[in-house]
């Protein structure tokens, strides 16, 4: 399903010396892709990172398992 979500506290940013893991370019706001439900979370397959100001913030980051704890609350766009 495609969803928006929207998190309770920022990613924040980080950058891997060498480029051994992945890294944000800024703190993310809302995550945005294609997740599948998994106990205790979502698995997401990311299409766009999000600041709190709605910038979009470049990662190296492809796909991220997002526990419910971290997510305020999620739209789900289409199924």
């Amino acid at each position: 399903m495609k969803v928006r979500a929207l998190l309770k506290t920022p990613l924040y940013r980080q950058r891997a010396p060498g480029g051994e893991t992945p890294d944000i370019d800024g703190n993310v706001s809302e995550v945005r892709g294609t997740a599948e439900v998994r106990d205790g979370g979502l698995d997401i397959k990311i299409s766009a990172l999000l600041g709190a100001k709605g910038e979009t913030v470049d990662s190296t980051i492809k796909r991220l398992f997002l526990p419910l704890a971290k997510i305020d609350y999620y739209i789900v766009e289409d199924k």
